[in-house]
């Protein structure tokens, strides 16, 4: 293409367009935000893992950041505070064998076939997931922690 004839193109585009505009076309009505609405999550008893999963980090998300001396406890008694069965949880311990602050702190809550399961870091970052509940049962393969409090 010669650079007239895509000159003469620009100017047939740019003329069709300020013949549109001045003929009368309604310019794009652009829509104005709404005003978001901030929703607590709820515990859904009867629902599953999927259904829980935003609740259950919602709940352990500042637990998992504050200054804790037994983040394990901390982790599993926010969750019974927020609804979640205790008998249906497992945690790691605080420490290591030789009494040594663990890397990180696991919570499980096994709901129906399905694991909820919360990480705390020594460093304070959280993270979960969803996983399939052990053939065996429970969630947490290893020895955990006794939950009696």
């Amino acid at each position: 293409m010669t650079a007239r004839a895509l000159f003469l193109s620009a100017v047939a585009v740019i003329s069709l367009a300020v013949t549109g505009c001045a003929a009368g076309v309604a310019p794009i009505a652009t829509p104005t935000p709404t005003e978001t609405v901030s929703t607590t999550p709820t515990f859904q008893p009867a629902g599953d893992a999927y259904a829980n999963k935003v609740y259950f980090d919602w709940v352990l998300e500042p637990v998992a950041k504050a200054n804790q001396d037994q983040p394990g406890r901390a982790l599993v008694s926010a969750l019974v505070h927020a609804g979640f069965n205790k008998k249906d949880m497992q945690v790691t311990f605080d420490l290591t064998q030789t009494k040594v602050v663990a890397d990180s702190v696991i919570v499980a809550v096994q709901i129906g076939t399905s694991c909820l399961i919360g990480q705390r870091t020594v460093g304070k970052d959280y993270y979960s997931t969803i996983e399939t509940a052990l053939s065996t049962g429970g969630c947490l393969i290893g020895i955990t922690r006794k939950i009696d409090w």
